[in-house]
């Protein structure tokens, strides 16, 4: 059934696509790299398209576009529609799109349970597969370029409010749409997902187990011992596409949340006692131990339940742990905890924004913000700024730090120097170095307009306007896919 639109918004708002910090050489090579892998898929397709079909409704402003200088990475000027969108029966609608490699997945709920999946060749429109069951009740879709994993909720009608909920995983093959394996937990359980593993923490016992993520074999299993592991996260590198601060994963909230597999091997874990241990994710062994010195760590993870009370989060080398507490957060690494904000200011978000730096939105009431840049190593701030006020998540690509704030919050892009250089009342998130991806309701209906701005002189260009939004969005650097009530659309990006 329809989302109620501030739902719709709030879903649609925690989006984004990050790859963190680099050097600008390293950033001229990547674009060199996206360059040519790009030629091909690009050839042949007009700068600025009008799109046109059954249905379809992308549009252009009546007075002319900006003729706007080219970049690298190469600027974002249009849309172009790939293939005849797949359509539901009357009454029912498309409510996640996906990516896994070179084809678009999308998911619908069927009314009185079970759910309808497929699997479209992003190339050309083309379905590939489809999955069907009567079963009840499946949640969402999340999809990587190994796995596509669908969530089955088995006790959604208990009752029990606090009663851990019993789920299932099934993971198939992109390829095929074949059933590999399957995984039953709980919703107090705790997963990493990495590329080629899967690892889930069991809340009851403190048992660590992994699975390869193709075949569901177990790699391996930790005991919980004395001071079991009650937090868990990967480490996400530069190389990782990875969104900050929306508090679940893909595998809890398939629903609202995009998969971002990590790359890294290492498996952080934080202890009942305060303790983080990091492990090898492929063999489970041991690679460091450090004491917490967070003076809270002990009292915050007492609880039998862990969630909303404190969050690990793993980047580049640096762990960074979060604890609620009256007035936003308290943020700080093992060793250290990090100077809270001062009078009324709270801190409400922070993303890490380099190699052994953090940057934290502070705000005063909601109004007022700044952008604080924190050295993790010493704790030193090392420059504040003005900001957008708002609460959502994060993205980060060559020093540029997009938030998207979701609802009616809209999105902030800040240069390497903190500086806010663009912003609307939509969502959005990075395409890839050079290019911000942004969707607004300019309107006031159920369309959205779609705009590409530049990361390099943070100039806007419309790149067409989108139908009816039904469901969470997905977009890489070559395609964007949403559920738009009955259809499921595919657009390729034009350069």
């Amino acid at each position: 059934m329809p989302a109620d639109l501030d739902d719709l918004f709030t879903a649609l708002g925690r989006q984004a696509d990050t790859l963190p910090l680099a050097g600008a050489e390293r950033a001229r090579e990547r674009g060199r790299q996206r360059r040519t892998r790009n030629r091909a898929a690009l050839a042949g397709l007009a700068v600025l398209l009008v799109l046109t079909g059954a249905g379809l409704a992308v549009t252009r402003d009546r007075h002319a576009e900006p003729i706007l200088p080219a970049t690298t990475p190469a600027r974002v000027r249009g849309l172009a529609p790939v293939g005849e969108p797949p359509r539901l029966a009357e009454g029912r609608m498309w409510n996640n799109a996906r990516i896994s490699g070179n084809r678009v997945i999308g998911f619908s709920t069927i009314e009185g349970g079970g759910h309808e999946t497929v699997a479209v060749d992003a190339s050309t429109g083309a379905t590939l597969w489809r999955l069907s069951s009567s079963d009840s009740y499946f949640r969402g879709v999340a999809a990587t370029a190994e796995a596509v994993i669908l969530l089955r909720e088995l006790n959604v009608a208990s009752g029990e409010i606090d009663a851990p909920q019993d789920r299932i995983l099934y993971f198939h093959d992109p390829a095929t749409g074949t059933e590999r394996w399957k995984l039953a937990y709980t919703d107090d359980d705790r997963l990493v997902l990495h590329e080629e593993t899967l690892v889930r923490l069991i809340n009851t016992t403190g048992v660590t187990e992994a699975y390869d993520l193709a075949s569901g074999r177990r790699l391996w299993s930790a005991p919980g011992g004395a001071d079991r592991p009650v937090l868990m996260s990967g480490m996400a590198t530069e190389a990782d596409g990875r969104e900050f601060g929306s508090g679940n994963d893909a595998l809890f909230d398939p629903s609202t949340e995009r998969a971002y597999p990590y790359s890294d091997n290492r498996l952080v874990q934080l202890t009942g006692k305060g303790r983080v241990v990091i492990r090898d994710i492929r063999t489970g062994k041991v690679r460091s131990r450090i004491q917490s010195r967070v003076s809270s760590a002990a009292a915050a993870l007492a609880s039998p339940r862990w969630e909303g009370v404190m969050e690990i989060t793993a980047y580049e080398g640096t762990v960074y742990l979060t604890e609620t507490i009256e007035n936003g957060f308290q943020l700080g690494t093992p060793t250290q905890v990090f100077p809270p904000s001062q009078g009324t200011w709270s801190w409400t978000h922070f993303v890490p924004c380099e190699r052994e730096r953090v940057c934290v939105l502070e705000q005063q009431g909601e109004r007022e913000a700044r952008l604080v840049m924190i050295d993790a190593a010493t704790g030193t701030v090392l420059r504040t700024t003005g900001a957008v006020p708002g609460s959502g998540v994060a993205s980060m690509r060559d020093g540029r730090i997009m938030m998207s704030f979701g609802g009616n919050g809209g999105t902030a892009l800040y240069d390497p120097n903190g500086q806010a250089m663009y912003s609307d009342n939509g969502f959005g998130g990075f395409l890839d170095d050079g290019n911000v991806l942004t969707l607004t309701q300019d309107a006031g209906d159920r369309k959205y307009t779609a705009r590409g701005v530049s990361t390099i002189d943070y100039k806007k260009s419309k790149l067409g306007v989108l139908p009816e939004v039904s469901g969470r969005c997905d977009w890489d650097e070559t395609v964007l896919t949403c559920p738009a009530g009955r259809e499921l659309r595919i657009w390729r990006f034009t350069r």
